[in-house]
């Protein structure tokens, strides 16, 4: 096949990609559609966000995790873990549910294709996937744990809640409010130790950090943190210092959370 027809081709393919592209605007940033499509027959939508003049976040909005989800799909400590890694080796993070990259405007094209890569392999799950009752989710216990607590005054409990700090917004996994004024809400949120527990500690440090000096600040706080024979000293310690109280799963030792939480919240809420 001689050279010029092979820079034809390319040249038809880049205009093929461009006629195809299609980009909207949304919120603070816009969207990309790109021309491959995820295993659930979806086209990859890449949201991309300028927070300066010259840095970005990129991400999939969560996307693929609901997606997952509406299809029974939970996202468990190993599937986390495995989103995680992929991430990381295009480039990318795994967090909160979001693939997202961080980047200045000279790697933005980049970006915009390892979040487009993280999605398609994302959705891989989809496929050969096969009910493993020994994953359960951690959130799913926590719910259980939380429905056998009989609380000391009437509640409310709440899944998955955004909260606003000063910077950035957060997400605490449960929330359990208290039907009278005079109780603070008590904020649930599950840290897994990944590959550097220290770095989650400090990462919920942010999140303490950033909600200072607002209506958060006094909610009371447990962290239950997972795989806790995992977790570095030093990283259980900066957790217990920021927290109301802290609860300790090792791995395998995931069924005592429903047993334990009950106990745990009556001295929080007492």
């Amino acid at each position: 096949m001689d050279q010029t027809y092979c820079h034809s081709l390319k040249e038809s393919l880049l205009k093929h990609f461009g006629n195809e592209v299609r980009v909207s605007e949304s919120g603070e940033g816009c969207v990309l559609v790109l021309p491959a499509k995820t295993l659930d027959d979806r086209y990859v939508a890449v949201f991309v966000e300028r927070k300066t003049q010259d840095y970005f976040v990129v991400h999939d909005a969560g996307k693929t995790s609901a997606e997952l989800h509406s299809q029974g799909i939970h996202i468990t400590e190993l599937r986390e873990e495995a989103f995680s890694q992929m991430a990381d080796r295009l480039g990318a993070m795994f967090v909160e549910g979001v693939f997202q990259v961080g980047c200045k405007e000279h790697d933005l094209h980049s970006a915009i294709l390892a979040i487009g890569q993280c999605e398609t392999l994302g959705m891989w799950h989809l496929l050969g996937h096969r009910p493993d009752f020994g994953e359960e989710p951690v959130e799913s216990r926590i719910e259980r744990g939380l429905k056998l607590w009989r609380a000391p005054y009437p509640t409310r409990i709440e899944h998955r809640v955004q909260v606003k700090g000063l910077r950035a917004t957060h997400v605490l996994d449960y929330v359990c409010y208290a039907r009278s004024e005079n109780r603070e809400p008590i904020a649930i949120k599950i840290l897994r130790p990944s590959d550097d527990s220290l770095a989650k500690a400090r990462e919920y440090g942010f999140l303490v950090y950033d909600t200072e000096r607002t209506m958060f600040e006094r909610w009371l706080r447990l962290a239950v943190m997972t795989k806790a024979d995992k977790w570095r000293t030093s990283a259980k310690q900066l957790i217990a210092s920021l927290s109301t109280s802290t609860l300790e799963v090792d791995s395998g030792d995931e069924e005592s959370l429903e047993r334990r939480l009950p106990d745990l919240l009556d001295q929080i809420a007492a």
